[in-house]
């Protein structure tokens, strides 16, 4: 998929993680950076696991965008799966240039052609100017979540 000056791509494992981490940074900047080993292990973890996907906007070789997808197998709607969406963000000086929209439709059409039933996603309550994107492309504000944040490992 192109948004005219980018691309959105799924990530492959010889993609560096660390230029990913610069993008994904953004949502938890106070946050100390994980060591490159630690890093490199759960870029490996996540090409490995089944149903997942990470989405990448690219211009040029720089990337300005991420969302991450998980397809999950499902008991319920007639065994039907559901995507869960994270870890949208879109490099400060890219916003308002189609690259959110050009992600999340990427994930849409993958969830379509998975054969899920619905495509979730949670975003915290301060980031109003989100809700109107999530809304302005389909999703409705239809349940309460709940989050309990564990203690970090060492």
């Amino acid at each position: 998929m192109s948004g005219g000056d980018f691309v959105v791509r799924a990530a492959v494992p010889q993609d560096d993680p660390e230029r990913v981490f610069d993008v994904l940074w953004q949502l938890a900047p106070d946050d100390a950076r994980p060591d490159p080993g630690r890093l490199a292990a759960a870029w490996r973890d996540l090409h490995a696991q089944a149903g997942r996907r990470l989405l990448l906007a690219v211009a040029g070789s720089t990337f300005v965008g991420t969302l991450d997808t998980l397809v999950a197998p499902n008991l319920t709607h007639g065994a039907r799966p559901y995507m869960v969406v994270e870890n949208v963000v879109v490099a400060p000086e890219w916003r308002r240039r189609g690259v959110a929209r050009a992600l999340m439709l990427a994930a849409l059409d993958d969830a379509a052609a998975a054969g899920c039933y619905k495509v979730q996603l949670v975003s915290n309550a301060a980031r109003t100017d989100a809700h109107r994107f999530y809304a302005s492309i389909g999703f409705a504000q239809s349940a309460v979540g709940y989050r309990r944040y564990l203690t970090t490992a060492p």
